[in-house]
């Protein structure tokens, strides 16, 4: 092997070296980005169920108010409420049974 060629194949250790190296900060970096996406994600995901819960509260807020619209004042229309809810479970209850 000449000096020439000795010197190429060095250069090419080197460069292939650091070629490896870098390889290996990007897997890293990968690795990490993966793992912040799939936080994201979760993240994503609880802020949607809170979101679906409190939509449920707001329709059954609205549902209260327009309840006690009709009833006249809050105790009646929560009596009202509860004794639909009663039916309600009644009903279901037939259903199962």
């Amino acid at each position: 092997m000449t000096e020439e060629q000795r010197t190429l194949l060095e250069e090419f250790d080197k460069k292939f070296r650091a070629l490896l190296v870098i390889c290996e900060n990007q897997k890293k970096k990968i690795a990490e980005l993966t793992s912040q996406l799939h936080e994201e994600e979760a993240r994503t995901r609880q802020t949607l169920e809170e979101i679906k819960s409190w939509n449920a509260k707001y329709s059954d807020l609205l549902t209260a108010r327009a309840a006690s619209a009709l009833y006249g004042d809050v105790k009646s229309a929560r009596k009202q409420l509860l004794n639909m809810v009663r039916e309600i479970e009644k009903c279901i209850a037939l259903l199962n049974g």
